[in-house]
Protein backbone atom coordinates (compact mmCIF):
# COMPACT_ATOMS: atom_id res chain seq x y z
CA UNK A 1 0.00 0.00 0.00
CA UNK A 2 3.23 2.61 0.69
CA UNK A 3 4.47 1.73 -2.49
CA UNK A 4 1.31 2.38 -4.34
CA UNK A 5 0.71 6.05 -2.36
CA UNK A 6 4.09 6.57 -2.83
CA UNK A 7 4.05 6.04 -6.95
CA UNK A 8 0.92 7.74 -6.90
CA UNK A 9 2.08 11.02 -5.61
CA UNK A 10 5.06 10.68 -7.64
CA UNK A 11 2.30 10.54 -10.84
CA UNK A 12 0.49 13.43 -9.60
CA UNK A 13 2.85 15.79 -8.72
CA UNK A 14 5.09 15.64 -12.51
CA UNK A 15 1.41 15.36 -14.26
CA UNK A 16 -0.26 18.44 -12.34
CA UNK A 17 3.09 19.99 -11.61
CA UNK A 18 5.21 19.61 -14.62
CA UNK A 19 1.99 21.36 -16.44
CA UNK A 20 1.82 24.05 -14.24
CA UNK A 21 5.44 24.81 -14.09
CA UNK A 22 5.56 24.49 -17.78
CA UNK A 23 2.20 26.61 -18.61
CA UNK A 24 2.76 29.29 -15.63
CA UNK A 25 6.64 29.72 -17.60
CA UNK A 26 5.23 30.01 -20.96
CA UNK A 27 2.58 32.45 -19.57
CA UNK A 28 4.94 34.76 -17.83
CA UNK A 29 7.25 34.90 -20.66
CA UNK A 30 4.10 35.61 -23.30
CA UNK A 31 4.87 32.74 -25.47
CA UNK A 32 1.42 31.29 -25.12
CA UNK A 33 0.06 30.19 -28.49
CA UNK A 34 -2.00 32.30 -30.15
CA UNK A 35 -4.39 29.62 -30.83
CA UNK A 36 -5.00 29.03 -27.42
CA UNK A 37 -7.60 30.59 -24.97
CA UNK A 38 -5.73 32.97 -22.85
CA UNK A 39 -8.91 33.11 -20.15
CA UNK A 40 -8.90 29.38 -20.11
CA UNK A 41 -5.20 29.33 -19.66
CA UNK A 42 -5.04 32.22 -16.51
CA UNK A 43 -8.35 30.30 -14.87
CA UNK A 44 -6.47 26.50 -15.32
CA UNK A 45 -3.34 28.13 -13.52
CA UNK A 46 -5.35 29.66 -10.79
CA UNK A 47 -7.26 26.53 -10.37
CA UNK A 48 -3.30 24.15 -10.11
CA UNK A 49 -2.22 26.62 -8.38
CA UNK A 50 -4.98 25.67 -5.09
CA UNK A 51 -3.81 21.74 -5.88
CA UNK A 52 -0.19 21.82 -5.93
CA UNK A 53 0.24 22.63 -2.47
CA UNK A 54 -2.03 19.32 -1.82
CA UNK A 55 -0.42 17.04 -4.08
CA UNK A 56 3.15 17.87 -1.92
CA UNK A 57 1.34 17.64 0.78
CA UNK A 58 0.25 14.12 -0.16
CA UNK A 59 3.99 13.23 -1.12
CA UNK A 60 5.24 14.04 2.16
CA UNK A 61 2.63 11.50 3.76
CA UNK A 62 3.55 9.00 1.11
CA UNK A 63 7.15 9.59 2.12
CA UNK A 64 6.60 9.12 5.63
CA UNK A 65 4.87 5.36 4.66
CA UNK A 66 8.35 4.74 3.07
CA UNK A 67 10.43 5.68 5.48
CA UNK A 68 11.39 3.14 7.90
CA UNK A 69 12.18 5.42 10.95
CA UNK A 70 12.02 8.90 11.63
CA UNK A 71 16.12 9.32 10.95
CA UNK A 72 15.29 7.55 7.51
CA UNK A 73 13.01 10.12 6.53
CA UNK A 74 14.32 13.37 7.81
CA UNK A 75 17.76 12.13 5.78
CA UNK A 76 15.78 11.41 2.43
CA UNK A 77 12.78 13.72 2.05
CA UNK A 78 13.35 16.31 4.77
CA UNK A 79 13.42 18.91 1.85
CA UNK A 80 9.72 17.57 1.04
CA UNK A 81 8.96 18.83 4.53
CA UNK A 82 10.79 21.97 4.43
CA UNK A 83 8.76 22.99 0.74
CA UNK A 84 5.63 21.91 1.94
CA UNK A 85 5.63 24.37 5.45
CA UNK A 86 6.41 27.49 3.15
CA UNK A 87 3.22 26.65 0.52
CA UNK A 88 0.56 26.29 3.26
CA UNK A 89 1.53 29.81 4.56
CA UNK A 90 1.11 31.30 1.06
CA UNK A 91 -1.16 29.27 -0.39
CA UNK A 92 -2.70 30.78 -3.53
CA UNK A 93 0.50 32.70 -4.43
CA UNK A 94 1.31 32.44 -7.97
CA UNK A 95 4.91 32.98 -8.25
CA UNK A 96 5.70 31.43 -4.73
CA UNK A 97 3.88 28.24 -5.35
CA UNK A 98 5.75 28.11 -9.03
CA UNK A 99 9.11 28.38 -7.51
CA UNK A 100 8.43 25.97 -4.61
CA UNK A 101 6.72 23.63 -7.31
CA UNK A 102 10.15 23.94 -9.11
CA UNK A 103 11.96 22.94 -6.28
CA UNK A 104 10.41 19.75 -5.04
CA UNK A 105 9.58 18.64 -8.68
CA UNK A 106 13.20 18.52 -8.84
CA UNK A 107 14.27 17.35 -5.91
CA UNK A 108 11.74 14.81 -6.33
CA UNK A 109 13.54 13.05 -9.78
CA UNK A 110 16.73 13.42 -8.30
CA UNK A 111 15.80 11.58 -5.26
CA UNK A 112 15.41 8.73 -8.55
CA UNK A 113 18.85 8.03 -8.53
CA UNK A 114 19.50 7.55 -5.20
CA UNK A 115 21.16 4.82 -4.00
CA UNK A 116 19.35 3.49 -0.99
CA UNK A 117 16.37 3.60 -3.49
CA UNK A 118 18.22 1.16 -6.05
CA UNK A 119 16.71 -2.75 -4.89
CA UNK A 120 19.24 -4.78 -3.30
CA UNK A 121 17.65 -8.33 -3.84
CA UNK A 122 17.77 -9.79 -7.47
CA UNK A 123 14.38 -10.75 -6.95
CA UNK A 124 12.73 -7.89 -6.50
CA UNK A 125 13.41 -5.45 -9.56
CA UNK A 126 15.75 -6.58 -12.46
CA UNK A 127 18.99 -3.65 -12.11
CA UNK A 128 18.50 -1.40 -15.23
CA UNK A 129 21.17 -1.17 -17.64
CA UNK A 130 21.72 2.49 -16.27
CA UNK A 131 22.43 1.65 -13.06
CA UNK A 132 25.11 -1.50 -14.10
CA UNK A 133 26.66 1.21 -16.11
CA UNK A 134 27.03 3.73 -13.35
CA UNK A 135 28.68 1.43 -11.33
CA UNK A 136 31.67 0.55 -14.08
CA UNK A 137 32.20 3.88 -14.83
CA UNK A 138 35.60 4.53 -12.74
CA UNK A 139 35.62 8.75 -12.39
CA UNK A 140 39.21 10.12 -11.60
CA UNK A 141 39.70 13.55 -8.79
CA UNK A 142 39.91 15.84 -11.76
CA UNK A 143 37.11 14.28 -13.70
CA UNK A 144 34.43 14.34 -10.90
CA UNK A 145 35.35 17.95 -9.75
CA UNK A 146 34.88 19.11 -13.27
CA UNK A 147 31.73 16.97 -13.47
CA UNK A 148 30.51 18.79 -10.11
CA UNK A 149 31.37 22.40 -11.57
CA UNK A 150 29.08 21.72 -14.99
CA UNK A 151 26.17 20.21 -12.89
CA UNK A 152 26.11 23.34 -10.71
CA UNK A 153 26.44 25.39 -13.60
CA UNK A 154 23.52 23.97 -15.47
CA UNK A 155 21.29 24.33 -12.79
CA UNK A 156 22.39 28.07 -12.06
CA UNK A 157 21.32 28.26 -15.94
CA UNK A 158 17.62 26.62 -15.16
CA UNK A 159 17.04 28.62 -12.07
CA UNK A 160 18.10 31.83 -13.77
CA UNK A 161 16.38 31.67 -17.23
CA UNK A 162 12.88 31.08 -14.45
CA UNK A 163 10.32 34.43 -14.66
CA UNK A 164 11.01 34.91 -10.74
CA UNK A 165 15.07 35.23 -11.51
CA UNK A 166 14.42 37.94 -13.67
CA UNK A 167 13.27 41.58 -13.07
CA UNK A 168 9.82 42.73 -13.76
CA UNK A 169 9.47 43.51 -17.23
CA UNK A 170 12.63 41.43 -18.02
CA UNK A 171 13.36 38.13 -19.53
CA UNK A 172 16.80 36.27 -19.32
CA UNK A 173 17.86 33.80 -22.25
CA UNK A 174 19.78 30.90 -21.98
CA UNK A 175 23.15 31.86 -23.89
CA UNK A 176 23.33 34.99 -20.85
CA UNK A 177 21.79 33.01 -17.98
CA UNK A 178 24.84 30.24 -19.02
CA UNK A 179 26.87 32.95 -18.55
CA UNK A 180 26.09 34.22 -15.50
CA UNK A 181 26.27 31.01 -13.68
CA UNK A 182 29.14 30.54 -15.14
CA UNK A 183 30.36 33.28 -14.22
CA UNK A 184 29.08 33.11 -10.81
CA UNK A 185 30.44 29.23 -9.90
CA UNK A 186 33.44 30.12 -11.26
CA UNK A 187 33.91 33.20 -8.85
CA UNK A 188 34.91 35.52 -12.26
CA UNK A 189 32.43 38.15 -12.43
CA UNK A 190 31.91 38.90 -16.04
CA UNK A 191 28.20 39.55 -16.81
CA UNK A 192 26.41 40.11 -19.83
CA UNK A 193 23.74 41.86 -18.48
CA UNK A 194 23.67 43.58 -15.51
CA UNK A 195 22.46 42.66 -12.16
CA UNK A 196 20.73 45.84 -10.47
CA UNK A 197 18.63 46.22 -13.77
CA UNK A 198 17.76 42.72 -15.01
CA UNK A 199 17.58 40.43 -12.11
CA UNK A 200 14.95 40.02 -8.90
CA UNK A 201 15.91 39.82 -5.68
CA UNK A 202 15.71 35.84 -5.91
CA UNK A 203 18.03 36.47 -9.43
CA UNK A 204 20.47 38.64 -7.30
CA UNK A 205 20.22 35.85 -4.47
CA UNK A 206 20.73 33.28 -6.70
CA UNK A 207 23.93 34.75 -8.00
CA UNK A 208 25.32 35.00 -4.22
CA UNK A 209 25.07 31.08 -3.53
CA UNK A 210 26.66 29.91 -6.78
CA UNK A 211 29.39 32.27 -5.89
CA UNK A 212 29.36 30.96 -2.38
CA UNK A 213 29.36 27.51 -3.72
CA UNK A 214 32.14 28.45 -6.53
CA UNK A 215 34.40 30.01 -3.91
CA UNK A 216 34.29 27.26 -1.89
CA UNK A 217 34.57 24.49 -4.30
CA UNK A 218 31.54 21.81 -4.79
CA UNK A 219 33.63 19.08 -3.15
CA UNK A 220 34.50 21.37 0.00
CA UNK A 221 30.71 22.36 0.14
CA UNK A 222 29.72 18.69 0.32
CA UNK A 223 32.35 17.91 2.26
CA UNK A 224 31.32 20.04 5.15
CA UNK A 225 27.75 19.54 4.60
CA UNK A 226 28.21 15.86 5.74
CA UNK A 227 30.31 16.50 8.35
CA UNK A 228 27.73 19.24 9.72
CA UNK A 229 24.80 16.02 9.20
CA UNK A 230 27.26 13.97 11.07
CA UNK A 231 27.11 11.28 7.80
CA UNK A 232 30.14 9.53 7.48
CA UNK A 233 32.15 10.31 3.64
CA UNK A 234 33.19 7.93 1.15
CA UNK A 235 36.41 6.37 0.78
CA UNK A 236 36.81 8.37 -2.67
CA UNK A 237 35.62 11.40 -1.29
CA UNK A 238 38.24 11.25 1.58
CA UNK A 239 41.04 10.95 -1.16
CA UNK A 240 39.36 13.79 -3.08
CA UNK A 241 39.66 16.01 -0.46
CA UNK A 242 42.60 15.38 0.73
CA UNK A 243 44.23 16.08 -2.37
CA UNK A 244 42.33 19.35 -2.44
CA UNK A 245 43.08 20.50 0.19
CA UNK A 246 47.06 18.97 0.44
CA UNK A 247 46.56 16.92 3.72
CA UNK A 248 48.07 13.61 4.78
CA UNK A 249 45.31 12.09 7.23
CA UNK A 250 41.40 11.73 7.89
CA UNK A 251 42.04 13.94 11.41
CA UNK A 252 43.84 17.11 9.47
CA UNK A 253 41.17 16.73 6.55
CA UNK A 254 37.91 16.97 8.70
CA UNK A 255 40.00 20.05 10.79
CA UNK A 256 40.93 21.90 7.50
CA UNK A 257 36.83 21.65 6.78
CA UNK A 258 35.61 22.77 9.76
CA UNK A 259 38.20 25.51 9.81
CA UNK A 260 37.68 26.17 6.02
CA UNK A 261 33.78 26.91 7.14
CA UNK A 262 34.30 28.68 10.41
CA UNK A 263 36.79 31.48 8.75
CA UNK A 264 34.53 31.92 5.75
CA UNK A 265 31.66 32.44 8.02
CA UNK A 266 33.43 34.53 10.20
CA UNK A 267 35.34 36.78 7.93
CA UNK A 268 32.07 36.99 5.75
CA UNK A 269 30.23 37.96 8.72
CA UNK A 270 32.58 40.69 10.23
CA UNK A 271 32.71 42.25 6.07
CA UNK A 272 28.99 42.08 5.46
CA UNK A 273 28.78 44.08 9.31
CA UNK A 274 31.19 46.75 8.26
CA UNK A 275 29.48 47.51 4.86
CA UNK A 276 26.35 47.31 6.43
CA UNK A 277 27.24 50.57 8.48
CA UNK A 278 29.12 51.78 5.67
CA UNK A 279 26.16 51.96 3.12
CA UNK A 280 24.27 53.27 5.88
CA UNK A 281 26.38 56.05 6.34
CA UNK A 282 25.59 56.95 2.41
CA UNK A 283 22.39 57.38 2.76
CA UNK A 284 20.91 53.46 1.97
CA UNK A 285 17.86 52.50 4.24
CA UNK A 286 18.70 49.88 7.02
CA UNK A 287 17.65 46.95 5.10
CA UNK A 288 18.90 47.61 1.80
CA UNK A 289 22.21 48.75 3.37
CA UNK A 290 22.27 45.20 5.16
CA UNK A 291 21.41 43.53 1.80
CA UNK A 292 24.14 45.38 -0.38
CA UNK A 293 26.62 44.65 3.09
CA UNK A 294 26.32 41.09 2.72
CA UNK A 295 26.37 40.43 -1.41
CA UNK A 296 29.57 42.31 -1.79
CA UNK A 297 31.14 40.48 1.32
CA UNK A 298 30.57 37.45 -0.17
CA UNK A 299 31.40 38.59 -3.22
CA UNK A 300 34.66 40.27 -1.88
CA UNK A 301 35.78 37.32 0.05
CA UNK A 302 35.63 35.07 -2.44
CA UNK A 303 37.21 37.10 -5.42
CA UNK A 304 33.82 36.93 -7.42
CA UNK A 305 33.58 40.49 -8.13
CA UNK A 306 30.12 40.64 -8.81
CA UNK A 307 28.63 44.47 -7.85
CA UNK A 308 25.16 45.51 -7.37
CA UNK A 309 25.71 48.60 -8.70
CA UNK A 310 26.52 49.25 -12.87
CA UNK A 311 29.30 50.84 -12.10
CA UNK A 312 31.33 48.59 -9.85
CA UNK A 313 32.26 50.65 -7.15
CA UNK A 314 33.51 53.70 -9.31
CA UNK A 315 30.89 55.59 -6.76
CA UNK A 316 33.08 54.59 -3.27
CA UNK A 317 36.48 55.12 -4.90
CA UNK A 318 37.97 57.51 -2.46
CA UNK A 319 35.33 56.13 0.64
CA UNK A 320 38.20 54.15 2.35
CA UNK A 321 35.06 52.23 4.90
CA UNK A 322 33.58 50.63 1.72
CA UNK A 323 37.22 50.21 -0.56
CA UNK A 324 39.50 49.47 2.39
CA UNK A 325 37.15 46.03 3.49
CA UNK A 326 36.39 44.86 -0.07
CA UNK A 327 40.36 45.18 -0.36
CA UNK A 328 40.88 43.63 3.30
CA UNK A 329 37.75 40.89 2.34
CA UNK A 330 39.78 40.37 -1.26
CA UNK A 331 43.32 39.73 0.41
CA UNK A 332 41.61 37.35 3.11
CA UNK A 333 39.64 35.14 0.37
CA UNK A 334 42.95 35.32 -1.88
CA UNK A 335 45.70 33.85 0.45
CA UNK A 336 44.21 30.58 1.48
CA UNK A 337 42.69 28.56 3.86
CA UNK A 338 45.97 27.23 5.19
CA UNK A 339 47.22 30.88 5.41
CA UNK A 340 44.80 32.04 7.31
CA UNK A 341 44.89 29.12 9.75
CA UNK A 342 48.49 29.92 10.59
CA UNK A 343 47.48 33.69 10.65
CA UNK A 344 45.11 33.23 13.59
CA UNK A 345 47.63 31.28 15.21
CA UNK A 346 50.09 33.80 15.11
CA UNK A 347 47.56 36.70 15.94
CA UNK A 348 46.32 34.44 19.16
CA UNK A 349 50.24 33.84 19.61
CA UNK A 350 49.91 30.25 19.18
CA UNK A 351 52.93 30.73 16.82
CA UNK A 352 54.99 33.46 16.11
CA UNK A 353 56.26 34.59 12.76
CA UNK A 354 59.15 32.91 12.60
CA UNK A 355 57.39 29.24 13.41
CA UNK A 356 55.04 30.25 10.08
CA UNK A 357 55.13 27.35 7.30
CA UNK A 358 56.79 27.48 4.35
CA UNK A 359 54.14 27.99 2.11
CA UNK A 360 52.76 30.83 4.28
CA UNK A 361 55.86 32.87 4.31
CA UNK A 362 56.12 32.15 0.20
CA UNK A 363 52.20 33.39 -0.37
CA UNK A 364 52.47 36.45 1.94
CA UNK A 365 55.90 37.16 0.68
CA UNK A 366 54.54 36.49 -2.97
CA UNK A 367 51.11 38.66 -2.15
CA UNK A 368 52.81 41.69 -0.78
CA UNK A 369 54.81 42.22 -3.33
CA UNK A 370 52.61 41.78 -6.08
CA UNK A 371 50.27 44.19 -4.46
CA UNK A 372 52.80 47.23 -3.68
CA UNK A 373 54.53 46.64 -6.94
CA UNK A 374 51.12 46.68 -8.60
CA UNK A 375 50.42 49.67 -6.67
CA UNK A 376 53.38 51.65 -7.59
CA UNK A 377 52.84 51.34 -11.31
CA UNK A 378 49.44 52.43 -11.37
CA UNK A 379 50.13 55.01 -8.84
CA UNK A 380 52.72 56.52 -11.51
CA UNK A 381 51.18 55.74 -14.41
CA UNK A 382 48.05 57.48 -14.22
CA UNK A 383 49.53 60.12 -11.96
CA UNK A 384 48.91 62.43 -14.73
CA UNK A 385 46.34 60.35 -16.80
CA UNK A 386 43.33 58.77 -15.28
CA UNK A 387 44.28 59.88 -11.81
CA UNK A 388 44.56 63.45 -12.47
CA UNK A 389 42.30 65.78 -10.89
CA UNK A 390 41.96 63.52 -7.57
CA UNK A 391 44.37 64.75 -4.30
CA UNK A 392 47.46 63.08 -3.82
CA UNK A 393 45.68 60.27 -0.84
CA UNK A 394 43.01 59.92 -3.39
CA UNK A 395 45.40 58.77 -6.14
CA UNK A 396 46.99 56.36 -3.34
CA UNK A 397 43.80 54.70 -2.66
CA UNK A 398 42.61 53.86 -5.96
CA UNK A 399 45.68 52.62 -7.19
CA UNK A 400 45.94 50.53 -3.79
CA UNK A 401 42.52 49.22 -4.38
CA UNK A 402 43.07 48.56 -8.37
CA UNK A 403 46.46 46.04 -7.67
CA UNK A 404 44.34 44.30 -4.75
CA UNK A 405 41.97 43.91 -7.10
CA UNK A 406 44.14 42.21 -9.34
CA UNK A 407 44.05 39.38 -7.24
CA UNK A 408 41.48 37.62 -9.33
CA UNK A 409 38.47 40.07 -7.38
CA UNK A 410 37.67 42.09 -10.66
CA UNK A 411 35.80 45.39 -8.47
CA UNK A 412 37.09 48.86 -9.78
CA UNK A 413 37.21 51.84 -8.77
CA UNK A 414 38.25 53.80 -11.49
CA UNK A 415 37.16 53.50 -15.57
CA UNK A 416 39.45 50.94 -16.80
CA UNK A 417 38.72 52.35 -20.55
CA UNK A 418 40.49 55.54 -19.22
CA UNK A 419 43.78 53.72 -18.39
CA UNK A 420 46.63 53.72 -20.64
CA UNK A 421 47.25 50.60 -23.09
CA UNK A 422 50.64 50.10 -21.00
CA UNK A 423 48.73 49.99 -17.44
CA UNK A 424 46.12 48.07 -18.99
CA UNK A 425 48.97 45.28 -20.57
CA UNK A 426 50.57 44.95 -17.25
CA UNK A 427 47.16 44.39 -15.45
CA UNK A 428 46.72 41.38 -17.70
CA UNK A 429 50.04 39.87 -16.41
CA UNK A 430 49.02 40.32 -13.01
CA UNK A 431 45.52 39.06 -13.16
CA UNK A 432 47.12 35.78 -14.99
CA UNK A 433 49.22 35.29 -11.83
CA UNK A 434 46.35 35.90 -9.41
CA UNK A 435 45.51 34.30 -6.09
CA UNK A 436 47.18 31.70 -3.88
CA UNK A 437 46.98 27.71 -3.53
CA UNK A 438 43.97 26.23 -1.65
CA UNK A 439 42.12 29.75 -2.23
CA UNK A 440 38.63 31.48 -3.81
CA UNK A 441 41.34 33.23 -6.10
CA UNK A 442 41.80 31.89 -9.78
CA UNK A 443 44.77 32.27 -11.65
CA UNK A 444 47.93 30.43 -12.00
CA UNK A 445 49.07 31.16 -8.27
CA UNK A 446 51.34 33.13 -6.57
CA UNK A 447 53.66 29.96 -5.53
CA UNK A 448 53.73 29.04 -9.44
CA UNK A 449 55.55 32.39 -10.11
CA UNK A 450 57.84 32.51 -7.15
CA UNK A 451 58.99 28.65 -7.84
CA UNK A 452 59.41 29.79 -11.36
CA UNK A 453 61.33 33.00 -10.30
CA UNK A 454 63.43 31.17 -7.92
CA UNK A 455 64.13 28.45 -10.87
CA UNK A 456 65.38 31.28 -13.07
CA UNK A 457 67.81 32.40 -10.85
CA UNK A 458 69.12 29.08 -9.58
CA UNK A 459 69.56 28.63 -13.49
CA UNK A 460 71.81 32.35 -13.50
CA UNK A 461 73.28 31.34 -10.68
CA UNK A 462 74.58 27.91 -11.78
CA UNK A 463 73.03 26.18 -9.05
CA UNK A 464 71.40 22.34 -9.53
CA UNK A 465 68.66 22.94 -6.67
CA UNK A 466 66.21 25.39 -6.59
CA UNK A 467 66.15 26.85 -2.63
CA UNK A 468 64.09 29.15 -0.97
CA UNK A 469 63.82 30.63 2.72
CA UNK A 470 66.44 28.15 3.37
CA UNK A 471 64.90 24.94 2.03
CA UNK A 472 64.96 22.99 -1.31
CA UNK A 473 62.30 22.77 -3.59
CA UNK A 474 61.77 19.54 -4.81
CA UNK A 475 62.68 18.60 -8.89
CA UNK A 476 58.97 17.61 -9.10
CA UNK A 477 57.26 20.56 -7.73
CA UNK A 478 59.42 22.70 -9.74
CA UNK A 479 58.47 20.66 -12.70
CA UNK A 480 54.56 21.11 -12.36
CA UNK A 481 55.07 24.77 -11.42
CA UNK A 482 56.84 25.08 -15.21
CA UNK A 483 54.18 22.51 -16.63
CA UNK A 484 51.14 24.57 -15.11
CA UNK A 485 51.95 27.95 -16.08
CA UNK A 486 53.34 26.43 -19.61
CA UNK A 487 49.88 24.91 -20.17
CA UNK A 488 48.20 28.06 -18.81
CA UNK A 489 49.92 30.00 -21.39
CA UNK A 490 49.11 27.52 -24.43
CA UNK A 491 45.40 27.62 -23.54
CA UNK A 492 45.01 31.09 -22.89
CA UNK A 493 46.66 32.10 -26.31
CA UNK A 494 44.69 29.31 -28.04
CA UNK A 495 41.16 31.15 -26.56
CA UNK A 496 42.73 34.53 -27.53
CA UNK A 497 43.21 33.52 -30.95
CA UNK A 498 39.54 32.53 -31.28
CA UNK A 499 38.20 35.20 -29.70
CA UNK A 500 39.94 37.36 -32.24
CA UNK A 501 38.03 34.98 -35.04
CA UNK A 502 34.88 35.04 -33.48
CA UNK A 503 34.79 39.33 -32.71
CA UNK A 504 36.74 40.31 -35.77
CA UNK A 505 34.97 44.12 -34.80
CA UNK A 506 36.77 44.34 -31.63
CA UNK A 507 40.12 45.82 -30.93
CA UNK A 508 42.68 43.51 -30.20
CA UNK A 509 43.80 45.18 -26.82
CA UNK A 510 40.21 45.07 -25.30
CA UNK A 511 40.09 40.89 -26.42
CA UNK A 512 43.44 40.04 -24.81
CA UNK A 513 42.29 42.15 -21.68
CA UNK A 514 38.81 39.97 -21.64
CA UNK A 515 40.56 36.60 -22.42
CA UNK A 516 42.96 36.62 -19.50
CA UNK A 517 40.40 38.13 -17.26
CA UNK A 518 38.08 35.43 -17.97
CA UNK A 519 41.13 32.97 -17.55
CA UNK A 520 42.14 34.00 -14.38
CA UNK A 521 38.54 34.23 -13.28
CA UNK A 522 39.47 37.86 -12.62
CA UNK A 523 36.09 39.47 -13.85
CA UNK A 524 37.57 42.99 -14.99
CA UNK A 525 36.29 44.34 -18.29
CA UNK A 526 36.77 47.05 -21.05
CA UNK A 527 33.13 46.73 -21.60
CA UNK A 528 33.13 44.20 -24.19
CA UNK A 529 31.26 41.46 -22.59
CA UNK A 530 27.59 42.20 -23.05
CA UNK A 531 28.51 43.32 -27.24
CA UNK A 532 29.96 39.63 -27.49
CA UNK A 533 28.03 37.26 -30.00
CA UNK A 534 26.59 34.61 -29.10
CA UNK A 535 29.80 32.06 -29.62
CA UNK A 536 32.07 34.74 -28.15
CA UNK A 537 29.71 34.83 -25.00
CA UNK A 538 29.96 30.77 -25.25
CA UNK A 539 33.65 30.91 -25.75
CA UNK A 540 34.53 33.42 -23.05
CA UNK A 541 32.28 30.68 -20.56
CA UNK A 542 34.34 27.95 -21.34
CA UNK A 543 37.42 29.60 -20.33
CA UNK A 544 36.04 30.79 -17.14
CA UNK A 545 35.54 27.10 -16.50
CA UNK A 546 38.70 25.89 -17.24
CA UNK A 547 40.24 28.68 -15.84
CA UNK A 548 38.68 27.62 -12.52
CA UNK A 549 38.55 23.59 -13.01
CA UNK A 550 42.27 23.73 -15.63
CA UNK A 551 44.93 24.47 -13.28
CA UNK A 552 43.45 22.19 -10.86
CA UNK A 553 42.49 19.71 -12.46
CA UNK A 554 46.26 19.22 -13.79
CA UNK A 555 47.36 19.57 -10.28
CA UNK A 556 45.20 16.23 -9.36
CA UNK A 557 46.03 14.52 -12.78
CA UNK A 558 49.64 14.62 -11.91
CA UNK A 559 49.10 14.40 -8.18
CA UNK A 560 47.80 10.78 -8.93
CA UNK A 561 50.36 7.91 -7.79
CA UNK A 562 52.45 6.86 -10.69
CA UNK A 563 52.04 3.61 -12.22
CA UNK A 564 55.16 1.47 -13.17
CA UNK A 565 56.09 1.68 -16.58
CA UNK A 566 57.99 -1.55 -16.24
CA UNK A 567 60.74 -3.11 -15.08
CA UNK A 568 63.67 -1.34 -17.07
CA UNK A 569 65.32 2.27 -16.58
CA UNK A 570 65.80 4.33 -20.06
CA UNK A 571 69.49 5.72 -20.30
CA UNK A 572 69.21 9.39 -19.72
CA UNK A 573 69.35 11.12 -23.27
CA UNK A 574 71.30 14.76 -23.83
CA UNK A 575 69.00 17.38 -25.93
CA UNK A 576 71.09 21.03 -26.36
CA UNK A 577 68.81 23.82 -25.29
CA UNK A 578 68.99 27.19 -25.10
Amino acid sequence: MAKILHKLSFLLELFFNGSFILIYSLYTNGKIPATWNEKFIGNTLDLIVWLVPAIIGLSVISNIFESKNPEDYLRKYSFSLLVFIPTLITWGDMEFTFLLAAAHLLSTVLSLYDEDAIPKKKDEVEESKFASLLKHIRLSSAQLVLLSFLGVILLGTFILMLPVSAAEGKTIGFVDALFTATSATCVTGLSTLSLNEYFSVFGQVVVLVLIQIGGLSIMTLYSSMAILLGRSMRMKDRIIMQDLLDVSSLEELFAMIINIVKYTFIIELWGGVVLTIAFTFEGFEFGKALYYGFFHSISAFCNAGFALFNNSLENYATNPLIHGTISVLIILGGIGFIALKELKELISREKTIVRLGMHTKIVLITTAVLIVGGSIFIFFGEFLGALDGYTLWEKIQISTFQSVTLRTAGFNTIPLTSLNKYTLYLMTMFMFIGGSPGSTAGGVKTTTLAILVQSIMSTLKGDKNVRMLDRTIPSPLVVRATALMFISILITSFFIFLMMKLEPDQDFLTLFFEAISASGTVGLTLGVTPYLSMFGKLAISALMLVGRIGPLTLILAIGERQKSSGKFDYPDGRIMIG
